[in-house]
């Protein structure tokens, strides 16, 4: 059983009420642009689903073949704690390693670059991890069932979204025992004292046994985000930052041992003479956060819900359409999803650049008939919603036309 599509309506509903919940309070741990951009990169995520790159599922496949396991059959009720506890003991270390290996951080960096911390945080996931899933392999060598793997899985990301959150204190012995949100607090901290601890996902106790446990402080709160901020609400940006400044190392390192190394050392570890500018902790406080028009978050705020119950649409439909229809419509709306984060940063280009994406969505109405059949709900939606958009953006550039820009880097 997956849990986490279950728990969708769920997790919408508890950021509702965390975001009337810190209004009542005088203390708002949302804003729009940083919300948008992690539900944009949880959606994307997601989506990644379509175009089934299946590596894991091989790979698993291939090497219980190989071996010659045989799984057992989950009868009883301590089979399902047992692995519940083996899968979260492998997931401590899946998410050391992603912050131990720049290899791995690469695609965990994604989830850390809110400067903010609240449930939205939870669904800003990678949609570049294609290594982590090696450390469930003794697991699967155990014996494990698929359909266990996946329910302790999803019951474990499932148990990980509610510690998001700022609006609840520490929790006594709850706190010794589990990952609380005071624990998990301290993991997506930037304060020295806090980098590369409480790594479990539902027990603290590994973090305790292997020596990575941090207690949150009362004189020392929690500053989050990534030391070197990513200054972007772009989800395409940020799922690739790290991989191309990696590569960018790789390139550079003058020693061919440091090309390999840089891959597989810690994210804080450079190459001779690729020391980057330390940044100066009194900025660490000044979080992004460009000047947007409300005209424009409005928009923003309105395409994410239609591109959300696109993506919902194209994974559930995904079978009665033929592949290069899916990448096409894969394309269009992670381009969609681009193009929300420049009206997001207030970029001088967004008008032409959504112009141009409105008219390749007219364009692909045209030319989905040519990819696939039973294209006929696409055409339509693909229709109306350039159409739609072309007259939102002629009232929203009037509008917006005499406003002075801010540099989105400000």
């Amino acid at each position: 059983m997956n849990f986490v599509e279950i728990a969708v309506p769920f997790f919408i509903l508890a950021m509702a009420v965390e975001l009337l919940y810190g209004a009542w309070k005088k203390h708002q741990t949302y804003r729009l642009n940083d919300a948008v951009a992690s539900l944009m990169m949880g959606s994307l995520s997601q989506l990644m689903g379509v175009l089934r790159l299946s590596f894991s599922a091989v790979f698993f496949a291939s090497a219980v073949a190989f071996v010659g396991v045989v799984p057992w059959e989950a009868t009883a009720w301590w089979h399902w704690v047992v692995a519940f506890i083996a899968y979260d003991f492998c997931y401590y270390w899946k998410h050391r390693y992603g912050h131990e290996w720049r290899i791995m951080w690469a695609s965990h960096s994604a989830h850390h670059q809110s400067e903010e911390y609240n449930l939205s945080t939870a669904l800003r996931q990678t949609s570049t991890d294609y290594i982590g899933f090696v450390f469930y392999l003794p697991m699967y060598l155990a014996g494990t069932p698929v359909y266990v793997m996946v329910s302790v899985g999803t019951l474990n990301l499932v148990y990980q979204f509610w510690v998001h959150t700022q609006h609840v204190d520490r929790m006594g012995v709850l706190d010794y025992l589990l990952v609380t949100p005071s624990n998990h607090r301290v993991h997506h901290a930037k304060n020295p004292r806090y980098i590369d601890k409480n790594y479990g996902g539902f027990l603290i106790l590994w973090d305790r046994l292997f020596g990575t446990f941090c207690d949150e402080r009362k004189d020392e709160k929690p500053v989050f985000g990534i030391t070197h901020g990513l200054r972007s609400w772009n989800p395409i940006w940020a799922n690739t930052v790290v991989w191309w400044h990696t590569m960018i190392l790789a390139v550079k390192a003058r020693r061919w041992r440091d090309k390999i190394s840089v891959w597989f050392r810690g994210p804080s570890w450079f190459p001779q003479g690729l020391e980057p500018v330390e940044e100066d902790p009194d900025q660490w406080h000044k979080r992004y956060d460009p000047h947007t028009p409300q005209s424009s978050k409005a928009y923003v705020f309105a395409q994410y819900w239609i591109l959300t119950g696109a993506g919902f649409a194209l994974a559930a439909l995904q079978s009665e359409l033929a592949q290069p229809a899916v990448i096409a419509l894969f394309l269009l709306i992670a381009g969609s999803m681009y193009v929300a984060g420049l009206w997001l940063e207030h970029r001088r280009e967004r008008f032409w650049v959504d112009g141009v994406r409105n008219g390749l969505m007219l364009g692909v109405s045209l030319w989905l008939p040519q990819l696939s059949q039973n294209v006929e709900g696409w055409i339509l939606g693909l229709q109306a919603l350039g159409t739609a958009n072309m007259l939102l953006l002629i009232t929203l550039y009037w509008f917006q036309q005499d406003e002075k820009i801010t540099p989105a880097a400000s």
